[in-house]
C-alpha cells in the first residue's frame, strides 16, 4: 500500500463519517503535505511540541501520566521512522473528544502553493498580513505571538516550506539588528575610539529603522515584497556593520582605528562608504588627541588608546630622552612611523618649552575640520600637512630659544676653550702656574687650593674677556686618587651645566669631554715639559759658552757637551712626534668644530641639535683615539708620551750635573779638578746619565715603530675628521723610520748569518764571489708601500 493510501485510511477512520467529501478530501490534502514536509517546515521536533501539549493537558489534569507514557513509547519507535508519524498524528491531534475541520480550509490549489499559515494553539488562521506584521517587530527587536524575543519562530507556530525560508532569511536581518543593537549599548568603559564606533553604528541603524517605518505603513505588503524591500542594500549594509562589529572585538586604541580604515577597502562600493563614514567617527577622538598633545602638550588619554606614552616616573631632568615614547601598536595604519614621530616631537617640544625652559608658547590651532577627504577612503589625510606646519613652528621655536636666549652655541665654545684645551694662551698660564701643586702626590692637593690658581690663570690670558656666566661655570675637580698617581693624573676642568642646557650636555656627554679633557692635558703637558727642558738646555748652553776654559777643562766639557748632544738628538725626535700628533689632534678638532656649527645652522628640532652635537664629539673621541677599536693606537700614544716625560726628568738631573761641574770648575784649581772629575760623584752621574739615555732612546724607537706598525695595521675608517694614514705619513714623511727597520732587518739576518758561518768552522770572512743576492720573505713598508729585502748569502 503507497503512502497517499495509507493516509487517506488514517484520516478516514479517524474523521467523522458524517463529514462530506470536500472537507474529508481538503483534510486529507492538508495532513498528507505536512507528513511530507514535517522534516523541514517544522521550527521544533514534533516529539517536542507533542510534549509540550501534553504538559498542558497534565497541568489542567493535575498529572503527567500522558508524558512519561509518551517519552517511553518514543523510546521504543526509532527516531528517523517516527518523526514524520508523529507530526501527522500531533497534527490530526483533537480535544478529548477530537476536533473537526471546519469548512473554510483552503482549497487543494493554496495548499499546493505553500501559502497557508496556521496557529496550531487555537486551530485559528493566521492570515500572511500578520506574518507580515510580526516580521516587522522582529526586525526591530520587538517580540510578536509568531516570533520571541531572540528572532526565533515560536515553536507552536508551523509553516510551510517557502515561508519558513522567507521567514528565516528576514529573521536572520533581525537577529544582525539584535546585535548591532546589543554591541552599540556595550560602548561605555571600553575607550573613547570604542564609543565612538558604537555611536557610528547607532547612527547608520537610523537609517534602518527609517526603511523599517517605511515598510510599516505600506499596505498590502507580502512576505514576498517585504524580502524584496530588504533585499539590497539593506542586507549587505547589516552584514558589514556585523562583521565589523566582531571584528572590533578586543581591538584597543589606534589599533581600531586601523581595523575600520582597512575595512574599506573593498569592491562593495556600499562598504567603501560606510567605511569612510564609520571611519570619520571613530577618528575624531583621536584628533582630539593629536590637538590636545601637539598645541598644550597634554594627554588627554583616560583609556590609553594614544599612540604617545608618558612615564610619570621619569624625573623632570631626563624629560626629552626618556618621559614620553610611542606606542607603535597603537600608531594607526594611516598615519605613517615618520609623521607619529613628528607628533609626538611636537608634543615633547612644548612641555620642554614649558617645564624645562620655562617659557610661554602658544602655537597656532591645529584646526577642527574632518581627517578623511571627499574622494576615498585610501587617500591621504590633510593631518600631514598640519602637523609638518605645526611642528616645524614649534621645533623652529625651540631651537632659537635654546640658541638665542640660553646661549647653547656660546657655552659649546666655552667647553672647546676650556674642557677641550682651545684657549691656548690660557692653557699655557694655568700649567705653569700648576707646576708644582701638580708634581706632588695625588692624595696631598686640595680642590679649593687649585681654584686660586684657576682664577690667576684666568686674569693672565684672554679668558678673561668671556662672558661673566660663562667664568661662573668653569671649575675644577679631582678624581679618586690611585696609588702611586700624582697630581698630573688626577686633575680635571669642570663646567657647570643646568637646564635647559642638560639636554644636549648629558652626564654621559660630559664624561666624553672628562676623557677627552684627560687625553689633551696629557699632551700638551708633555708638551710643556719638552719646551722646559729645551729652555734649561738653552741656559746651560749659554753658561758653558761663556765661561772660557783652558786646555785641562776640556775633558770635563768634552763629557759635558757629548751629554746634552745626545739629549738634543733625543729631543728633536721626541718633539717631532708629539707636534705631530698634536697638530694632527687640533686639526680634527677644528674641522669638526666647523662642522657642529654648520650642522646647528641646519638644525629644525632639538633632536637634531644633540645629534648633531653627538657626531662632533665622537669626531673628537676618534681624534684623540679613544673611539672604540682604537685601543691599541691610544695605549702605544700613552707610553711614548710617558717616556717623554721619563726623558725630561733624565735631562732634568743630567743639565744639574753640568751645572755642578761647572761650578766645582770655577772654584777649585786645575788639579783638584782633574782629580774632582775622576772621583767626584757628579763625574758618575753624567756617565749614568748617558747610559740611560742610551737606554730610553732605544726604547723610545723600538715604541714608536710598534706604534706606526699598529697605526698601519688599523682597518680603513670612512670618517670625514679622522684619517689615521695622515698621522702616519706625517711620523714618517721622508720614510726615516722604514729605512731604519729595513737595515735593522738586514743587520739581523747578517748577524745570524755570521753566527752559522762560526758554528760551522769558517772563520775566515767569505770573498765576494761566494755571496750571492737572495730574497728575503717581503714585508709591507710603513706607508703601505710593498717591500723586497735582499741579503747575501755565502754560497752552499
Amino acid at each position: 500500500m503507497s503512502l497517499r493510501q495509507l493516509v487517506w485510511t488514517l484520516v478516514s477512520s479517524e474523521l467523522d463519517e458524517k463529514l462530506d467529501e470536500h472537507k474529508l478530501h481538503g483534510t486529507f490534502l492538508r495532513s498528507f503535505q505536512r507528513l511530507s514536509s514535517s522534516g523541514r517546515g517544522t521550527v521544533a521536533p514534533p516529539d517536542e511540541l507533542i510534549v509540550k501539549h501534553l504538559q498542558g493537558l497534565g497541568r489542567q489534569r493535575g498529572h503527567d501520566r500522558h508524558v512519561l507514557r509518551f517519552q517511553s513509547l518514543r523510546s521504543r519507535l526509532h527516531h528517523s521512522a517516527a518523526r514524520p508519524v508523529l507530526a501527522l498524528l500531533f497534527h490530526l491531534r483533537g480535544g478529548d473528544r477530537g476536533v473537526v475541520e471546519d469548512v473554510s480550509r483552503p482549497t487543494l490549489k493554496e495548499v499546493r502553493g505553500g501559502w497557508h499559515l496556521a496557529s496550531l494553539a487555537n486551530q485559528k488562521e493566521i492570515s500572511e498580513a500578520k506574518i507580515v506584521r510580526d516580521l516587522l517587530f522582529a526586525l526591530q527587536g520587538v517580540s510578536s505571538d509568531c516570533f520571541d524575543s531572540s528572532c526565533e519562530v515560536d515553536p507552536a507556530v508551523l509553516l510551510t516550506r517557502p515561508a519558513w525560508l522567507l521567514c528565516h532569511r528576514i529573521l536572520g536581518l533581525a537577529k544582525l539588528h539584535l546585535r548591532l543593537s546589543t554591541d552599540a549599548k556595550e560602548a561605555m568603559g571600553h575607550g573613547l575610539l570604542h564609543q565612538a564606533l558604537c555611536e557610528a553604528l547607532r547612527k547608520q541603524l537610523q537609517g534602518y529603522y527609517e526603511v523599517l517605518a517605511q515598510l510599516m505603513s505600506c499596505e498590502g505588503l507580502s512576505l514576498r515584497s517585504l524580502w524584496a524591500r530588504l533585499l539590497a542594500p539593506m542586507t549587505r549594509s547589516l552584514h558589514f556593520l556585523s562583521q565589523l562589529c566582531e571584528g572590533s572585538r578586543g581591538v584597543f586604541g589606534g589599533a581600531l582605528s586601523s581595523m575600520v580604515f582597512a575595512s574599506g577597502f573593498s569592491g562593495d562600493i556600499v562598504a567603501q562608504d560606510l567605511a569612510k563614514e564609520i571611519l570619520r567617527s571613530v577618528v575624531k577622538p583621536l584628533w582630539s588627541m593629536i590637538r590636545a598633545w601637539m598645541t598644550e602638550g597634554e594627554l588627554q588619554d583616560p583609556y590609553g588608546e594614544f599612540f604617545v606614552i608618558a612615564d610619570a616616573s621619569v624625573p623632570l631632568e631626563d624629560l626629552w630622552n626618556r618621559a614620553y615614547s610611542l606606542e607603535l601598536e597603537m600608531v594607526p595604519s594611516f598615519i605613517s612611523l615618520e609623521l607619529a614621530r613628528k607628533i609626538l616631537l611636537t608634543g615633547k617640544s612644548v612641555n620642554f618649552i614649558r617645564l624645562c625652559c620655562r617659557r610661554t608658547w602658544s602655537p597656532e590651532p591645529l584646526g577642527t575640520s574632518e581627517l578623511l577627504p571627499e574622494e576615498e577612503i585610501g587617500a591621504s589625510f590633510d593631518l600631514a600637512s598640519r602637523v609638518e606646519r605645526l611642528s616645524s613652528k614649534t621645533n623652529e621655536h625651540l631651537v632659537k630659544l635654546l640658541m638665542n636666549h640660553f646661549s647653547l652655541g656660546e657655552h659649546a665654545l666655552a667647553l672647546r676653550r676650556f674642557l677641550l684645551l682651545g684657549q691656548g694662551d690660557f692653557v699655557q698660564s694655568l700649567m705653569d702656574a700648576l707646576q708644582e701643586e701638580l708634581d706632588i702626590d695625588a692624595n696631598k692637593i686640595h680642590k679649593h687650593q687649585l681654584m686660586g690658581i684657576l682664577e690667576m690663570a684666568l686674569r693672565q690670558s684672554n679668558a678673561q674677556f668671556c662672558s661673566v656666566d660663562v667664568l661662573g661655570r668653569l671649575g675644577i675637580k679631582l678624581r679618586s686618587p690611585e696609588r702611586g698617581e700624582r697630581g698630573w693624573d688626577v686633575f680635571l676642568l669642570d663646567y657647570s651645566i643646568d637646564s635647559p642646557l642638560h639636554v644636549v650636555f648629558t652626564p654621559n656627554i660630559m664624561q666624553k669631554y672628562d676623557r677627552a679633557f684627560s687625553f689633551l692635558w696629557k699632551l700638551r703637558r708633555v708638551s710643556h715639559a719638552l719646551a722646559a727642558s729645551w729652555n734649561q738646555h738653552m741656559a746651560l748652553q749659554r753658561h758653558l759658552c761663556r765661561d772660557q776654559r783652558d786646555s785641562l777643562d776640556r775633558l770635563s766639557l768634552l763629557e759635558t757637551r757629548q751629554t746634552l748632544h745626545r739629549c738634543t738628538l733625543l729631543r728633536h725626535e721626541m718633539h717631532h712626534f708629539v707636534q705631530n700628533v698634536q697638530s694632527y689632534v687640533l686639526e680634527v678638532l677644528d674641522t669638526s668644530w666647523a662642522k657642529l656649527q654648520q650642522g646647528w645652522q641646519k638644525s629644525s628640532d632639538l633632536d637634531e641639535v644633540i645629534s648633531q652635537h653627538e657626531r662632533y664629539l665622537a669626531a673628537v673621541e676618534e681624534g684623540a683615539f679613544l673611539a672604540k677599536g682604537s685601543e691599541a693606537i691610544l695605549s702605544g700614544v700613552s707610553a711614548l708620551l710617558s717616556l717623554v716625560l721619563e726623558f725630561c726628568t733624565l735631562q732634568e738631573q743630567a743639565c744639574a750635573s753640568c751645572f755642578e761641574v761647572a761650578a766645582v770648575e770655577e772654584e777649585e784649581s786645575v788639579e783638584a779638578v782633574f782629580q774632582a772629575v775622576r772621583g767626584r760623584p757628579f763625574a758618575r752621574s753624567l756617565a749614568e746619565c748617558r747610559a740611560s739615555l742610551d737606554h730610553l732612546a732605544s726604547t723610545f724607537q723600538m715604541k714608536l715603530q710598534l706604534f706606526l706598525r699598529a697605526l698601519e695595521d688599523q682597518p680603513e675608517r670612512h670618517s670625514e675628521f679622522s684619517v689615521l694614514s695622515f698621522l702616519l705619513c706625517r711620523l714618517d714623511f721622508n720614510t726615516h723610520y722604514e729605512n731604519r727597520t729595513l737595515w735593522s732587518t738586514c743587520f739581523a739576518w747578517r748577524c745570524e748569518l755570521q753566527r752559522k758561518s762560526r758554528h760551522m768552522g769558517r772563520r775566515r770572512r767569505p770573498s765576494m764571489a761566494s755571496w750571492v743576492v737572495v730574497p728575503v720573505l717581503p714585508c709591507r713598508g710603513l706607508l703601505g708601500i710593498p717591500l723586497q729585502v735582499s741579503l747575501q748569502k755565502e754560497k752552499g
